[in-house]
């Protein structure tokens, strides 16, 4: 069965067409919900420009606004506010938090999913305070969201549930390594007053591994072994070679697809925190219903599993446009000569090249392709590089958004980051 696209939107020129909601078998996936209208513009009843200080707080109303509209989504898609298993939210300003949550609550009545909040440079409108995805399952798949009784506490105020299990497929929440007390673990940093005696990138990865992560993953009848997805936000890029050594060790042989998002310092919930990390598992009973996905292509880490297929969906790795010298030749820009290349378009274009491996390898093509999150360093990009789909699916509905996050990626060079979930029928 192909996916199924819902709400297509017209954006830019009306050349890139940004479809919100698709279903893909059992499950229906929500990508760049912000409370605008087909013009691509906010909604004017949330900026209430002549008084935009009335009660409630923009932010509150335009979340609002996105969930009313999420609820009809859903519906058309043949799911519902109850059947949503996942959801990811990111803010450029942290003051959007609080009150987006009154209104999540309101609209899951009290019955959060497991979430993840970043907060990030940019998003696509200038005047959105907030950029989200959800993932639901359809009504007819017969699944239920669950609660998974697992010792993770979550932010009172936030309320959502830190572990879920639907069907098959085990969700867990952003972790920071943090304690009871909400602030960073004394065992997840050096001693205080010391500069060294324990790498700090090392140890808040340990601690949110060992006593946070796998602990949800083993009261929700999974393992490391069974982890499908790994998202990873790191606020201080530099922390990448040790993560990586450190994200191994946990793994072992096998480390699952792992996207690894650079954002400014602070980005997450608690100040001090330097890294936060969700997760996406299969239960234990469904183990030979996992497919690990191997082909030959360039990722940050060569341990790394390109992609795993699970339940219909796809799980890719985070995809950039290198190589083992770096930035891909064909991206490169002469300092002397910069204004003709086009690099974003160099960068996507061999980002899909990457993609388009992977998919062919799990069985499936990009016109499959469900979830693309575009990390850029600068938005600037966002239009090449959507605009570089078309030699790959054609003029199609893209489910996309673009988020701007840290001013440089991992590889210097490098300004694109693709985060790809994909549907194998």
């Amino acid at each position: 069965m192909a996916v199924e696209h819902f709400g297509a939107v017209r954006h830019g020129n009306g050349d890139i067409v940004q479809v919100p909601v698709v279903r893909a078998g059992r499950w229906v996936v929500c990508t760049g919900l912000r409370a605008a209208n087909a013009n691509g513009l906010i909604e004017a009843s949330v900026l209430r420009s002549a008084r935009p200080l009335d009660a409630p707080p923009k932010a509150e109303r335009e979340a609002q606004f996105i969930f009313d509209r999420l609820g009809d989504q859903l519906a058309h898609a043949g799911s519902s506010m109850a059947q949503v298993a996942r959801l990811d939210q990111y803010y450029p300003d942290p003051r959007a938090v609080d009150p987006y949550h009154v209104a999540r609550r309101r609209a899951m009545t009290g019955k959060v999913a497991p979430s993840t909040s970043i907060i990030v440079s940019r998003l696509l409108n200038l005047d959105a305070a907030m950029d989200l995805q959800a993932l639901a399952a359809t009504e007819a798949s017969g699944y239920r969201v669950e609660r998974v009784a697992a010792s993770l506490n979550a932010p009172q105020s936030s309320g959502y549930a830190p572990c879920v299990r639907a069907g098959d497929l085990v969700f867990i929440a952003g972790q920071l390594a943090r304690d009871a007390s909400g602030d960073i673990a004394a065992q997840a940093k050096p001693p205080a007053g010391q500069q060294w005696n324990g790498s700090r990138i090392r140890l808040e990865t340990e601690y949110l591994f060992q006593d946070r992560l796998l602990p949800a993953l083993q009261a929700a009848g999974s393992d490391p072994s069974l982890v499908l997805k790994a998202q990873v936000y790191l606020s201080h890029p530099d922390d990448l070679p040790v993560f990586l050594q450190t994200w191994g060790e946990l793994f072992g042989e096998r480390m699952p697809p792992t996207t690894i998002v650079p954002v400014n310092h602070p980005a997450f919930g608690t100040l001090d925190a330097t890294i936060e990390v969700n997760l996406i598992a299969a239960h234990g009973s469904a183990r030979s219903k996992l497919r690990d996905i191997h082909c030959a292509v360039e990722l940050l880490d060569p341990r790394m599993l390109p992609a795993c297929a699970f339940d219909g969906l796809l799980f890719v790795a985070g995809l950039m446009a290198i190589d083992a010298e770096g930035l891909v030749a064909s991206a490169q820009v002469a300092p002397s000569a910069p204004f003709l290349p086009d690099s974003a378009h160099a960068q996507m274009s061999d980002i899909l090249g990457k993609a388009r491996v992977i998919f062919t390898a799990a069985g499936s093509d990009l016109t499959q392709v469900v979830r693309s999150l575009h990390f850029h360093c600068d938005l600037a990009d966002a239009r090449s590089a959507c605009l570089t789909w078309r030699s790959h699916i054609g003029v199609a509905a893209l489910p996309f958004s673009a988020i701007e996050v840290a001013p440089q990626m991992f590889v210097p060079g490098a300004r694109v980051l693709v985060d790809l979930w994909g549907h194998v029928p």
